[in-house]
């Protein structure tokens, strides 16, 4: 039902190696090597990225990118929004067929059911922040306090299974 375009998934990516070593910076070039993609691809996905407020970068020879706040901040919710390639929603007004308002309207039975699916996502989304994406080998090397609002992706599995 989701789709996750590649700049989603390789931002995220990005994101989460910028997030293990947050304070510090990296750069295109070691980011791009470090998730096997061309450099020129990783600076499309950090100018989408520069434009919302998840990262900052430093100009010079120890410039690079790093995260413009905590980890701990930062929810999946907010790294699509700021990725989107296009609008992950389950409105289905535009799918009227041959007529100009859908022969549902008003007495849908899938409208209700996607926007409860809609809102429990996004919800979801919300709850999962960078740090609670770290692979356990990289908590055990630094470890981070982790917020009542956080989840971690085993509790997002049971969440799923329900």
């Amino acid at each position: 039902m989701l789709h996750i375009s590649s700049q989603e998934e390789f931002g995220l990516r990005f994101l989460l190696r910028l997030a293990q070593v947050f304070p510090e910076s990296l750069s295109l070039t070691e980011l791009a090597e470090l998730e096997g993609v061309s450099l020129a691809y990783a600076r499309k996905i950090f100018n989408v990225l520069r434009g919302s407020d998840l990262v900052k970068a430093s100009r010079g020879v120890y410039g690079g990118y790093m995260l413009a706040r905590d980890p701990e901040s930062i929810d999946l919710a907010q790294v699509f929004a700021a990725l989107a390639t296009r609008e992950n929603s389950f409105d289905c007004s535009h799918f009227s067929g041959k007529q100009s308002v859908c022969v549902n309207h008003g007495n849908c039975g899938v409208l209700p059911v996607l926007s409860l699916l809609q809102s429990k996502m996004n919800h979801l989304m919300s709850s999962i922040n960078l740090v609670s994406l770290y692979p356990p080998s990289a908590l055990e090397l630094s470890p981070v306090s982790a917020s009542e609002k956080t989840i971690s992706i085993s509790q997002t599995y049971e969440v799923l299974k329900r």
